[in-house]
């Protein structure tokens, strides 16, 4: 704090919008309790200038001299607490219905709402972000008695993020505590891809299941997510061009796949009986495709080894990276995989035949 000409006034230097700015202070001496009183009276690009807050720390003395509870003081006795509970109410109350909004509800619920909920959001500051971050850390998963994953830490505060900047969007809160939230630095992004060997093995293994082999069929030729694949309808399949119209929920867009000969005769047969409105595939068989590949392929690895895992995403991961392998172009690639951002699909870059490795081969040392 830096002391100004006024006696009780003081300010820091701080910037707004990269530029020089100040803070003000006021401090007094409380007679009841007999401490030293902070209270910020705001910033020289608000207009705050010294004068004023020497006549608003006169104005308190004045109302303590004469028995009157300092006004900013009682202002704050008055005032309601901001809690978390009603911000996120009305965030979620904005959000699309689906899978997104139920896991991210499913989030607050279980890791913010419980450490939160009796905290006044405009007075919560940078100790109380690291006193949250520090409980998450150390959360117990209770079935797995494991503590949250990385990801997951992430996930709750991105969370926590989303709600504080919908609420400063539409002036639900003035204080924007996000600054003081941190993710954490992870690295499990996923290296493993099925191999052409893999690829046939797992088609051999579901081809008596009509379901789960078209399943693994379009994913595996496509690239798309689980969810883009349970929500394809008939209407989506053009049989006379060969395309298939996929709708990414990740980027909220939609994107068009292209039908191999085989897929297409999969699809027609599975879909002659259905209307243009009905979907492909009538249930969810995340559960079971689960257990199938761990099954032929996790025997032996770590269940929360992301990077070596066998899980139903691996399928996008290992179109990309045979697109890559097989030399196709990275933008190509990215149009492929619906890709809104570049350095997405760079990481498949790696994989493709002048990835340099060659070069590096020759070396000969």
């Amino acid at each position: 704090m830096i002391k100004t000409n006024q006696i009780g006034v003081y300010f820091r230097e701080i910037k707004t919008n990269s530029k020089a700015d100040k803070v003000y202070y006021i401090t007094y001496k409380d007679l009841d309790s007999n401490k030293k009183i902070w209270i910020k009276i705001g910033k020289y690009s608000e207009g705050i200038r010294e004068a004023y807050c020497n006549a608003k720390r006169n104005e308190i003395l004045t109302k303590q001299r004469i028995g009157e509870e300092p006004p900013i003081i009682a202002q704050r006795k008055k005032r309601e607490i901001l809690s978390i509970k009603t911000l996120a109410d009305e965030y979620f109350s904005q959000r699309k219905d689906g899978e997104s909004k139920r896991v991210d509800s499913v989030y607050y619920e279980k890791h913010i709402l419980p450490f939160l909920k009796s905290y006044d959001l405009e007075l919560l500051g940078k100790n109380d972000i690291v006193k949250f971050t520090n409980y998450l850390k150390d959360k117990k998963m209770k079935k797995l008695n494991k503590s949250l994953a990385p990801k997951t830490l992430n996930n709750v505060l991105n969370i926590l993020k989303a709600i504080a900047k919908y609420s400063l969007k539409n002036d639900l809160l003035k204080n924007d505590f996000t600054k003081y939230i941190n993710l954490f630095d992870i690295d499990n992004a996923r290296e493993r891809f099925l191999t052409k060997e893999e690829i046939v093995i797992l088609y051999e293994k579901s081809k008596n299941n009509e379901n789960d082999f078209l399943f693994f069929k379009i994913a595996l030729n496509t690239g798309a997510r689980f969810s883009t694949i349970l929500n394809i309808h008939k209407k989506d399949i053009d049989f006379t061009h060969n395309f298939l119209t996929l709708k990414d929920f990740k980027n909220n867009s939609t994107y068009k796949a292209f039908l191999t000969d085989e897929i297409k005769a999969l699809l027609e047969e599975k879909t002659k009986n259905l209307s243009l409105n009905d979907k492909i595939f009538t249930t969810n068989p995340e559960k079971r495709l689960r257990e199938f590949l761990n099954e032929l392929f996790n025997k032996g690895i770590n269940s929360d080894d992301r990077k070596n895992k066998v899980v139903i995403h691996t399928l996008r991961h290992t179109f990309a990276s045979h697109l890559a392998i097989n030399g196709t172009p990275i933008f190509t690639i990215q149009k492929l995989m619906n890709h809104k951002d570049i350095k997405m699909t760079l990481r498949y870059a790696k994989l493709s035949p002048d990835s340099g490795r060659d070069a590096v081969v020759t070396l000969g040392f």
